[in-house]
C-alpha cells in the first residue's frame, strides 16, 4: 500500500496565531504579546518546544514552552481554519528544521 509523507511549513507569525487561537479556545492564560523570533527544542526534554517572543513596543522578551502535542493541536486547529485538510487517520508530529516549525503528516 502506498504511503504519503506531507510537511506543512509554518511562518513564525502563523505559529503565533495558532498558539493564540488554542490559548483562547482552552481559556488559558494569555500568550505574551510579541513576535516569535526563535523556536527550538528543550535540550533537557526533547518533547518540549520553546518559543522566544519579542515585543518591540516594550522592548521585552518572553519565553514560552509547550509540549509537542500542544503545538501540534494548535497547528491542526490553524490548518482547519485555513481549509488545509488533515486526514483523521494520519500520524501527525511537530518537527523543527533550522528553526522552522513543520507539521509532518504521515498516511499509511
Amino acid at each position: 500500500m502506498p504511503k504519503e509523507d506531507r510537511r506543512i511549513i509554518f511562518s513564525n507569525d502563523e505559529v503565533y496565531s495558532a498558539l493564540c487561537t488554542l490559548y483562547n479556545q482552552r481559556e488559558m492564560r494569555t500568550l505574551p504579546v510579541g513576535k516569535i523570533i526563535t523556536a527550538g527544542v528543550d535540550a533537557e526534554d526533547p518533547t518540549m518546544l520553546f518559543f522566544v517572543l519579542e515585543n518591540p513596543v516594550e522592548d521585552t522578551h518572553a519565553k514560552v514552552e509547550h509540549n509537542r502535542d500542544f503545538v501540534a493541536a494548535a497547528l491542526m486547529l490553524f490548518c482547519r481554519g485555513c481549509g488545509v485538510s488533515l486526514p483523521r487517520n494520519s500520524k501527525k508530529a511537530v518537527v523543527l528544521q533550522d528553526g522552522t516549525v513543520i507539521l509532518r503528516v504521515r498516511i499509511g
